[in-house]
């Protein structure tokens, strides 16, 4: 049977189907290993980061569960220097490439500074912008790119945004940090945007997983 994939929670999701849960590197004290995770410094985090933090966090790359690098990226709203971000997403992202890892990316207001980063590895690493919820032409530029879009469950609640334009082979869904959405739900909701069953939604997203991941 396909397994429904989330591929990005903050909580220990008691379901059979594909999960990825999400440690905040210098911020949470227990890193869960035991499970499919990703890990990296998230912009909220960036101040916390030593001289030694990016050696701490490889040991946690080689495991046989991580699955991802992230969240990282950029975040305006918080005080945190943007130049500051920058440099950690960068020494994250030429992780990624030694380690072979796809980036699981948060980023608020700053896209255009993301897309800068970032440039240099678009052909190198597979980037998921996770909790997507704005534009459908900002979903349509970053897809053409390369990027994949992990769309955010509010995003389901727009009118004006036409899904199905967004190419299925470069999405994916999560619940983030909502313990009241299952992952299931977010895949009934995206199926009516999308136009197609939810039987063939949970097989092209399982096959994206696949190409990425396995």
């Amino acid at each position: 049977m396909i397994p429904y994939i989330n591929i990005h929670t903050h909580h220990l999701v008691t379901e059979t189907d594909i999960s990825i849960y999400n440690n905040r590197f210098l911020f949470d004290e227990d890193i869960k290993t035991d499970r499919l995770f990703s890990i990296g410094i998230h912009p909220y985090d960036s101040h916390l980061l030593t001289d030694h933090s990016l050696k701490e966090l490889e040991p946690f790359l080689n495991h046989e569960n991580c699955f991802a690098i992230g969240e990282c990226g950029l975040d305006k709203l918080i005080s945190v220097d943007l130049k500051q971000q920058q440099f950690i997403l960068n020494q994250q992202l030429n992780l990624a490439l030694i380690y072979k890892k796809p980036v699981i990316i948060h980023c608020v207001k700053a896209f255009d500074e993301l897309i800068s980063v970032c440039k240099p590895f678009e052909n190198k690493l597979k980037l998921i912008i996770h909790g997507f919820n704005k534009s459908e032409e900002l979903a349509l530029q970053l897809i053409s790119k390369g990027y994949y879009v992990s769309l955010h469950p509010s995003l389901f609640k727009k009118d004006n945004f036409n899904f199905t334009k967004l190419p299925i082979e470069q999405l994916f869904f999560e619940t983030d940090d909502d313990s009241n959405l299952s992952i299931n739900e977010a895949y009934r909701n995206a199926s009516i945007k999308l136009n197609l069953s939810e039987s063939m939604l949970k097989e092209k997203i399982y096959t994206n997983f696949r190409l990425l991941f396995l």
